[in-house]
């Protein structure tokens, strides 16, 4: 699924305090055209590098892992509950969609859906469906699964016992486990007029029940999603269901203050991503010879210290630590 929108658009740059002259991007006396162009390359490359300090894509995405256990680290089983314990590569999880399992020994994957219900997020992403979704990092990785579906014994055993047979010893059932995760992230696809609740956006990943801003300068206002629905809905492997996924239609539970032209980003990223995101794009233009403009002390004298690449980078690294994936 292609991603169409950077973590910043070129007015919030623009509008952003960074000393930096982007009027001279790719190079003096350039035309509007050839610098919105750059700027907006620009935003793509810090999109990128903000992704790759962190180790994972920060916005909504959907994610199908495998993963074999039990006794491996990412697929093992609590000794005193049972359940079984699922860790994923990306964090924060915001949904499961589904799981499937399978015994590792049969290689056509004769798949079984585990019951709805029989799962739960350990430590949910709390900030998605309030105000704090655009201030911390919170939510967490681990999925319990009810017992007797990831087991140490020879046969697993669902709802019904004898539901499903495989698994037993170590790496003996393999997982599928279909999950919404990151923060929720898009653009308007059209004008929304002021008033509307319901948005046209390029991605609709994660938004229902989701809090965020629509970033438009003076007119920047908070949003919440109550459903989405998505042009083209992505279907699972191995039959585990769909997902709402992509360009569509978010429904807003309250309507919009303000009108929005197309193109305006509409996120959930927590504030630091996105300043983040603006600081690795001023190191950009900084380490490729622009120029910073003059800024104003704190005493109200003017003066020229420039702001340094160097210092940049430690900066928006310094506010992405705390997202990034250590597993």
């Amino acid at each position: 699924m292609p991603l169409t929108t950077p973590y910043v658009s070129v007015q919030m740059l623009v509008d952003a305090p960074t000393g930096v002259s982007w009027s001279l991007l790719p190079k003096p006396k350039a035309t509007t055209a050839q610098n919105y162009a750059e700027l907006n390359n620009c935003l793509w490359r810090a999109t990128s590098m903000v992704d790759t300090y962190c180790r994972q894509v920060l916005r909504s995405t959907l994610a199908v892992e495998y993963l074999n256990g039990p006794g491996v680290p990412r697929c093992n089983v609590d000794p005193n509950t049972g359940n079984g314990v699922l860790q994923t590569r990306w964090w924060p999880v915001t949904e499961v969609l589904a799981i499937q399992v399978s015994s590792s020994r049969n290689f056509d994957n004769n798949w079984t859906p585990v019951t709805a219900g029989q799962w739960r997020i350990r430590h949910p992403l709390i900030s998605i469906g309030d105000s704090a979704s655009a201030t911390a990092p919170d939510g967490g990785w681990t999925v319990d699964v009810a017992p007797g579906w990831i087991t140490w014994q020879a046969c697993g055993r669902g709802p019904v016992p004898g539901s499903w047979s495989g698994g037993g010893g170590r790496g003996g059932t393999q997982v599928q486990i279909s999950y919404l995760n990151g923060w929720p992230h898009t653009s308007l696809t059209e004008d929304a007029d002021e008033g509307a609740t319901e948005v046209s956006v390029d991605d609709v990943t994660g938004w229902t029940a989701a809090s965020g801003f629509v970033y438009d300068g003076s007119a920047t206002e908070a949003m919440s999603g109550q459903s989405v629905a998505a042009t083209t809905p992505v279907t699972l492997p191995y039959d585990a269901g769909t997902a709402q996924a992509g360009p569509g239609v978010v429904t807003l539970s309250t309507p919009l203050n303000f009108g929005h032209q197309a193109g305006t980003v509409v996120s959930a990223l927590p504030a630091d991503v996105i300043y983040a995101t603006i600081l690795a794009a001023a190191v950009q233009a900084l380490t490729g010879g622009t120029d910073a403009i003059t800024i104003q002390s704190i005493g109200g004298e003017h003066s020229s210290p420039q702001p340094t690449a160097d210092g940049m980078t430690k900066q928006y690294q310094a506010l992405l630590n705390e997202y990034r994936r250590i597993m």
